[in-house]
């Protein structure tokens, strides 16, 4: 209910910030047109990002680790690199597709170009980026996962059991004070509504009350960890 609420009185917030950062977008639209991007999935999005990273300060840290859980053609990616020159990047993905693509005849040429076109566009930013080709499950496991990340973005697998997994552990891994943006919050693509992110969400929501500060809600959720879960298990014992 408090997210429902949240989101009613952010609707009215979401004109302010269209008009208060237009000519970052109109400079962002102009600066893409040279990236090779199948589908612009992100660009809608970015006057509340731009918000974020200012109500947080994340432009004044002199040095930023971002986890990326779903990178796809390197958007967004391309978009926290040129906003935040202090920033390295952890992408993680498959770049192998799923099922939301439909039609996977249709869908597998533009798949296989997709790890492709993300390195192109990435290219002039390679220092700043780490790859890691798999799913999150994996990164999660392996050596190279590490913690302490002042910013993460989620918009990896959109079925509920892998956003679950992602969301919790990416909060996990994020600091005190660090920024976790969570996409996909309304969408709705599969028939069964628990099935979609928005049920993954609102049971960590639930889980995690009292460790963090939802920012915004729109058709995704911006949220500040304020404490960690070993003190929220001292304070609760």
């Amino acid at each position: 209910m408090e997210v429902l609420w949240m989101s009613l009185r952010h609707k009215q917030k979401r004109k302010s910030l269209r008009h208060t950062y237009s000519r970052q977008e109109s400079v962002f639209a102009e600066n893409i047109q040279s990236l090779s991007v199948s589908n612009d999935w992100f660009s809608h999005n970015i006057d509340v990002w731009l918000a974020v990273f200012d109500e947080c300060g994340l432009r004044e840290k002199q040095s930023l680790q971002v986890l990326e859980i779903g990178s796809w053609e390197g958007l967004s990616s391309y978009f926290i690199l040129s906003e935040l020159p202090n920033a390295h990047i952890v992408c993680v993905d498959t770049w192998a597709g799923s099922s939301e693509h439909g039609d996977w005849d249709a869908a597998k040429e533009n798949i296989r170009k997709s790890k492709h076109r993300f390195e192109q566009n990435l290219s002039c930013f390679k220092d700043r980026v780490t790859v890691f080709q798999g799913r999150s499950l994996d990164y999660f496991a392996s050596q190279e996962c590490q913690s302490g990340f002042d910013f993460i973005y989620v918009d990896g697998s959109h079925h509920v059991d892998d956003v679950v997994m992602d969301v919790i552990k990416c909060f996990e891994l994020l600091k005190v004070g660090g920024l976790m943006i969570l996409d996909d919050y309304r969408w709705r693509h599969y028939k069964n509504p628990m099935n979609n992110p928005c049920s993954a969400i609102n049971a960590f929501l639930k889980l995690k009350k009292g460790q963090y500060k939802i920012i915004y809600v729109f058709y995704q959720l911006y949220i500040m960890k304020t404490m960690s879960d070993d003190k929220a298990i001292a304070t609760v014992e």
